[in-house]
């Protein structure tokens, strides 16, 4: 382990690896992205570029899987109510401010977005957000050879009331169910102390909802038993599993493991198999590998 400087000027509040972790991508209160390539010979990370990229606050970043571009693909979110697509510009030099190009600017949203989150590859180019004003939204490309052109396809209210704008953001999340082998789409919205978990329709096309054809999102259930701010959700890779495995990061200090078996009718059944109290404290953050097999944590600890 060793100390990475960034060179940001305030916090930093998310920090993402690409698909084949070979460059990150880090945002900060300093309204500013930097991206970082990996230099295989000194295990170092150079910058590749770095610009201001919003108005206010970027809380998260996140990266598309590299099939749906030539070059990077990243979205941003921040407190100015913007998301916001950036596509790399390899020609361009590195630490020039200009590799990196806005392509797309989604303004919905009515108050401060705290959660950006690109589908799975097989799901298509799509990305959903969520903020204090409680609705996640989904948009999609619509042109894959136009990513200026994206269409707000869903908008699901998750929460009954708009919250303050000073709202944690720390407590609001979206994670994405990674099989490509459920029957449908199905993701997972944190919101407080509140985890939903939403399915589409059984297949495109079929059962979508009359208003502007947005398809239909149905709540199949919750995540039990949590008293406190949900800081984290986590979606285990299933690897041939024939139910799910999601962890949660909770104010109340366990780290919990749901199963989630799918029924005939398409519902969850979810079962909660460990809550572990290790941290002794708030615990901030969980992440599966890349198998499902080993569940990392952190907490107030600071460990």
């Amino acid at each position: 382990m060793k100390p990475f400087v960034t060179g940001h000027e305030e916090l930093i509040h998310d920090i993402k690896y690409d698909f084949y972790g070979k460059t990150i991508a880090t945002s900060s209160s300093d309204q500013h992205i930097k991206t970082f390539d990996l230099d295989a010979s000194t295990s170092s990370w150079v910058l590749n570029d770095s610009w201001k990229a919003h108005d206010s606050s970027i809380v998260r970043v996140s990266w598309a899987h590299p099939e749906f571009s030539n070059s990077k693909l990243l979205a941003s979110c921040s407190y100015d109510r913007t998301v916001k697509i950036w596509q790399e510009q390899p020609d361009e030099m590195h630490g020039s401010g200009r590799r990196w190009v806005r392509m797309a600017t989604l303004n919905d949203s009515h108050g401060p977005i705290y959660d950006v989150v690109f589908a799975p590859n097989h799901l298509g180019l799509k990305l959903g957000c969520v903020g204090s004003d409680g609705i996640f939204r989904i948009y999609e490309s619509l042109e894959p050879n136009d990513l200026t052109n994206w269409s707000l396809t869903t908008e699901l209210p998750v929460l009954s009331h708009q919250l303050p704008a000073k709202t944690l953001q720390s407590s609001f999340g979206i994670e994405w169910c990674p099989s490509k082998f459920t029957e449908t789409e199905k993701f997972i919205i944190v919101a407080l102390d509140q985890g939903f978990i939403y399915q589409g329709s059984p297949k495109q096309g079929e059962n979508r909802d009359d208003n502007n054809g947005n398809e239909k999102y149905v709540k199949i259930c919750s995540l039990p038993e949590h008293n406190g701010l949900i800081r984290s959700v986590s979606w285990a890779p299933s690897m041939g599993r024939s139910y799910h495995l999601i962890a949660t990061a909770c104010k109340d200090g366990f780290v919990r493991i749901f199963k989630a078996t799918e029924e005939a009718a398409g519902d969850l059944k979810i079962e909660e198999l460990a809550k572990l109290g290790d941290h002794k404290s708030e615990v901030w953050r969980v992440n599966w590998n890349m198998t499902g097999t080993i569940l990392s944590s952190a907490g107030d600890d600071g460990k």
